[in-house]
């Protein structure tokens, strides 16, 4: 009998905790999200007169990076191909006005009421790889 509770007791507990592996695609795209957001938080501190995005800007932005970026459980190489995904999407040679659209709905990321264009994402972008490429370094 027993053996029976500590079965379902396993059970119970991987059903509870599941491995990262099998989190949703919708998952690893708002957690990357987070970590930008507070990736920002500390980029702003060093660099206070860079234009810092909004949450929901960040959001954005990353829910228009193609799926494959998130792939793996090393959050570092997936903040550093996001990031660089973002900055050739955005540079110059980029055009970002068309390709970006809103994660809520069904219209282009920019222009948009936040005053925070595509240069100010592509610039945001740059600042912050450059940081964690210091910080890894």
């Amino acid at each position: 009998m027993s053996g029976l509770t500590t079965s379902a007791s396993h059970v119970r507990a991987a059903v509870l905790e599941p491995a990262v592996s099998t989190y949703s695609a919708n998952h690893k795209y708002k957690q990357l999200a987070r970590i930008l957001l507070h990736l920002r938080n500390d980029l702003h501190l060093d660099q206070p007169q860079l234009a810092m995005p909004t949450s929901a800007m960040i959001e954005h932005l990353v829910f228009n990076c193609p799926l494959s970026l998130l792939e793996g459980d090393d959050w570092q190489q997936i903040i550093i191909h996001t990031l660089d995904y973002l900055i050739s999407q955005l540079g110059p040679s980029g055009s970002a006005d068309g390709l970006f659209l809103r994660s809520d709905c069904d219209q282009p990321l920019f222009p948009n009421e936040e005053l925070f264009d595509s240069q100010d994402a592509y610039l945001f972008a740059r600042t912050l790889l450059r940081q964690q490429q210091q910080v890894f370094e």
